[in-house]
């Protein structure tokens, strides 16, 4: 029993990680901050963490927030959004 619960375990948090970085990979920089000159700041976001128009779906942040901030904060953790792709939400 404690051999299948471990398995188990393991197999979800493969799963898990394996879900997050194939969404991560095809990820994208989004405005986080706009000022009146413009934008400020950027923010990484994985593929389908925002809709298009920028509006952050919660589920998918909450699902998956120990590894959206450990990425963001060590490897996406560029706010000027100069070292990847950028993707500007369009207008609602």
């Amino acid at each position: 029993m404690r051999h299948k619960l471990v398995v188990s375990g393991l197999a979800f948090l493969a799963v898990h990680l394996g879900g997050y970085l194939a969404l991560s990979l095809s990820g994208a920089y989004m405005p986080a901050a706009v000022g009146t000159n413009g934008i400020k700041g950027w923010l990484w976001m994985p593929r389908g963490f925002a809709d298009e128009s920028g509006k952050v779906r919660a589920g998918l942040v909450i699902a998956f927030y120990p590894l959206y901030w450990l990425d963001s904060r060590y490897w996406h953790s560029d706010w000027t959004g100069m070292s990847d792709q950028r993707k500007m939400p369009s207008p609602a």
